[in-house]
């Protein structure tokens, strides 16, 4: 058997790094070529120099070099918004920029009456503060503290030592709102925001999926799906409205985004950002096969009806006669039109439906046997069983067990 292959002190801190930056929300780098660390900072995250100082790699490097060593440091500035450094060695920390607080309607203006910043840029300054987290300083430290620990060093002072920055002045040519790279980025977010709810709207999976990927890759400092939890429930709302535009039932609709949003709460804040993204794609397709199982090509209007009526209602035993009577046609004409278009009964169609749902929960739940059986519908587990084993050839025991292996 290969040996794993050993973890070096640099790996531990990288991985620290990546989980804290996925709960904090925000930025967090450890770099050993300072100067370009803090070039790429200015670049990615100053609104404008002249507005914003303290965010140049002029005033970064100048307050690294003579910073304390191993002493966590918050640089706060007029606009609103925090980065904090630390240095050790030949290294510097740099977590943000965040803010910590939320844009209130009154902020805009207040900064623009005390001359903080120009009218002109007051909508891009909207756009440029919104982009960042709203974190606590407490979590910052700690997340801080906890790198000099992966770092192999530690904090010496034990909390934040708090800079507070001079803004800058509103000169003559201040006055023209500025033009940067990430603000292009939110354009083509929003395109991909518009692909994504069409492809939604259209039930095609593999489109969603695709918008969805390429939204991810958009810079991390712009993008809501780096934000743990808050990513997948923006996604959710995107995604009803989509589906409820291409036709889907608002109870259909609602059901589908209950159900994932109980399982968002028993994920919870996850920092693993492969495990967010999976359940991501699993919530879009979600919404996807309820928009394709709703325009089911060449099924009338009241046999996609009663479709729908039973896939709400697998946990609940549906006839054909208690379907006709709740769409107010009579049992013999919507047994003979269901047949004709799909060419299976009522109760044949119900039982295939609810295999298969109690198929994806023995493959996605540790729910026993009996539980699944309830769940979708059948009080009687050895009833179930042996439906079960009529469609798979097998248990739902065995399935299970094939599925994990």
């Amino acid at each position: 058997m290969a040996e794993a292959p050993m973890r070096t002190p640099d790996d531990a801190l990288q991985a620290t790094v990546v989980a804290l930056g996925a709960v904090l929300g925000c930025s967090v780098t450890v770099s050993s070529t300072i100067d370009s660390a803090l070039a790429e900072f200015e670049e990615a995250h100053c609104l404008d120099p002249d507005l914003q100082p303290a965010f140049t790699q002029t005033a970064l490097l100048a307050t690294v070099r003579s910073m304390a060593p191993h002493v966590v440091h918050e640089i706060a500035e007029p606009l609103g918004m925090a980065v904090a450094i630390a240095r050790w060695s030949d290294r510097v920390l740099v977590i943000g920029p965040y803010t910590h607080e939320a844009l209130y309607p009154e902020t805009v203006p207040e900064l623009v009456n005390t001359h903080v910043l120009p009218a002109s840029h007051a909508q891009v300054y909207r756009l440029y503060r919104t982009r960042y987290a709203i974190v606590d300083a407490e979590y910052v430290h700690r997340a801080a503290a906890a790198v000099l620990t992966a770092a192999g060093t530690r904090d010496d002072l034990g909390a934040l030592q708090r800079i507070v920055a001079a803004g800058g002045s509103i000169a003559p040519g201040v006055d023209e709102a500025p033009r940067s790279a990430p603000f292009a980025a939110i354009e083509d977010r929003y395109r991909l925001e518009q692909g994504f709810m069409d492809a939604v709207a259209e039930g095609s999976t593999a489109d969603a999926l695709d918008a969805l990927q390429r939204l991810s890759s958009i810079p991390s400092t712009i993008t809501y799906l780096t934000t743990p939890f808050l990513g997948t429930t923006i996604l959710r709302i995107m995604a009803r409205i989509a589906a409820q535009r291409g036709g889907v039932p608002g109870v259909t609709i609602d059901a589908i985004s209950q159900e994932y949003a109980q399982r968002l709460h028993r994920m919870g804040h996850t920092a693993d950002a492969r495990r967010a993204a999976s359940f991501n794609k699993r919530m879009v397709a979600a919404f996807c096969r309820a928009v394709r199982r709703h325009r089911r090509r060449g099924h009338p209007p009241i046999v996609r009806q009663a479709l729908d009526q039973i896939d709400l209602h697998l946990s609940s035993p549906v006839s054909a006669s208690e379907l006709a009577a709740a769409l107010d046609v009579s049992t013999s004409t919507l047994s003979r039109r269901f047949k004709e278009s799909t060419g299976t009964t009522v109760a044949q169609y119900a039982t295939r439906r609810r295999v298969e749902r109690a198929a994806r929960l023995l493959a996605t739940t540790s729910r026993n046997v009996r539980e699944i059986a309830a769940f979708v519908g059948y009080e009687d587990a050895n009833y179930f069983v042996k439906v079960f084993r009529a469609t798979h050839g097998m248990t739902p025991t065995e399935y299970r067990a094939r599925r994990s292996a």
